[in-house]
């Protein structure tokens, strides 16, 4: 796991606690199911964590800082009765189980395990009856598996919640049936409304062929969301209303989300255009096109139904193949084989009706596509050829303009520069130039006395020296005549 898996994990401790915090005091009040809440951390984060260390044999005294899943509170519910004395109402734990040993070693992480979640609550068992939980809320980033969603229902003394995250940033609440209905499922709406349609359209911006085409279910959204249906169903209407060009289509009783190559000009439903659909007033164009891509969703989920059937009837034809070939007796083999060409004959219809859905669904889509195409180029306002012949020959006037300008201002550019200063600014151009010429012959001289033999540089010094001495004979004055010897 990488520093930036390791940062992720902290950021959901950090939000999932904040949020829970922030959804509890949100119970308190008049209205709520106590008069206040108190937050105190807890130790069962942190010792869970440093005995998984010990358990991996990790000593770094710098693990605990880096690794998610130390934090944990303790949520204390309260309410006075008759406004004097404070009742503890609930007592609730909050933590998160990380991937401990995923992040020590570099693992992909895992959804907790039914395992976790018991050891989990195997700490609880050890306080004091009267200072036991009365409820459980446990978080993983990496979500549970279902053994462990199991245990929600199987939990009698306490209440037990898991809370798993979602790669589409939601979250999958699993909860017991007997909160559901009451305060308390207030405690576990993490997610507020414009998070879950902006879930929901980053669905669909992620199956955007699918919608383009047959559409998706509201079963099938419900399903990739981790939604019920009614609030699934609640944010489709939103997201048509937030997308013009998205529509809901109805077929066999299932409601089907679909997109429309051609929005509405304008508002895309206008008082104007209720009026004009009431009064059977001809349609516009991208009512024509809503339309078609509405039959065309249609066609789509027959196309679907149909290849299903024939999946099936393939696979009772596969069947009735090796039956037949696995038969002992004549009569079986006649009755297996009859049964074999009706099989045969249902694939071929069911065949031919699909391939007549598929030219319906071609011919519907190259309409739609040249209905649009027209639309769009009415909406869009192109200059005309005049226009365009107009504005070039302005442009390259003042281009020509331009250039013109340009040329006389460099022709005609003025300077300080004086016939003296020219002159002497030559002179010492000059004199540049020859100490350049100069100092490669230098160089040259320099390198070949380097590498004369021993005695030619001998024989060289002999002759400058004798050179000098000629030149300068020695002064014969009184003062250097030798003196005579003493007798």
């Amino acid at each position: 796991m990488s520093m930036a898996d390791a940062d992720r994990l902290r950021d959901f401790e950090e939000l999932f606690l904040g949020q829970i915090e922030a959804k509890a005091r949100g119970l308190t009040g008049r209205s709520g199911v106590a008069d206040r809440v108190y937050f105190e951390p807890t130790r069962e984060g942190p010792d869970a964590v440093r005995a998984e260390l010990g358990r991996l044999r990790v000593y770094d005294r710098d693990a605990m800082d880096r690794v998610a899943g130390t934090r944990s509170i303790e949520m204390r519910f309260q309410r006075k009765l008759l406004g004097l004395i404070p009742r503890t109402v609930s007592l609730v734990r909050v933590r998160t189980l990380m991937p401990i040993e995923a992040m020590i070693r570099g693992e992909e992480p895992k959804p907790a395990t039914r395992a976790d979640v018991l050891v989990a609550l195997a700490h609880y068992e050890l306080i004091p009856t009267r200072l036991r939980p009365t409820g459980v809320i446990l978080a993983s980033p990496t979500g549970f598996t279902e053994e462990a969603q199991n245990l929600v229902e199987s939990t009698n003394h306490l209440s037990l919640v898991l809370i798993g995250g979602r790669a589409d940033g939601g979250w999958d609440i699993n909860k017991p049936k007997r909160l559901k209905g009451t305060k308390w499922e207030k405690l576990f709406e993490l997610e507020t409304q414009p998070e879950r349609l902006k879930r929901l359209l980053y669905h669909l911006d992620q199956a955007g062929v699918e919608v383009d085409s047959r559409g998706l279910s509201v079963s099938e959204l419900s399903q990739r969301l981790g939604l019920e249906r009614a609030e699934t169903e609640r944010l489709v209407r939103q997201a048509c209303n937030v997308r013009p060009r998205l529509m809901t289509v109805s077929h066999n009783g299932e409601t089907h989300l679909a997109r429309s190559p051609l929005a509405e000009e304008g508002d895309s439903m206008s008082w104007w255009s209720r009026i004009r659909k009431l009064l059977g007033f001809k349609p516009t164009v991208a009512e024509r096109v809503r339309d078609l891509s509405a039959q065309r969703v249609r066609i789509e989920q027959q196309r679907v139904e149909y290849d299903s059937k024939i999946d099936r009837l393939e696979a009772d034809e596969r069947g009735a193949l090796e039956q037949g070939a696995a038969a002992k007796s004549t009569a079986e083999k006649k009755q297996v084989a009859g049964r074999l060409m009706r099989l045969r004959r249902e694939l071929q219809r069911h065949r031919a009706q699909a391939q007549l859905l598929t030219r319906q669904i071609d011919v519907i889509g190259t309409h739609i596509h040249h209905l649009t195409l027209k639309e769009q180029g009415r909406r869009l306002e192109l200059p005309t050829s005049e226009e365009l012949t107009r504005e070039a020959a302005e442009a390259e006037q003042i281009m020509t303009e331009i250039s013109a300008n340009a040329e006389l201002a460099g022709s005609i550019e003025v300077t300080g520069e004086t016939l003296g200063m020219a002159d002497e600014e030559a002179a010492i151009f000059a004199e540049f130039d020859e100490i350049a010429e100069g100092a490669p012959a230098a160089k040259k001289q320099a390198e070949a006395r380097d590498a004369a033999p021993p005695e030619q540089i001998i024989e060289r010094a002999g002759e400058a020296i004798s050179g000098r001495s000629a030149e300068n004979p020695p002064r014969t004055d009184d003062r250097s005549r030798a003196r005579p010897e003493a007798s």
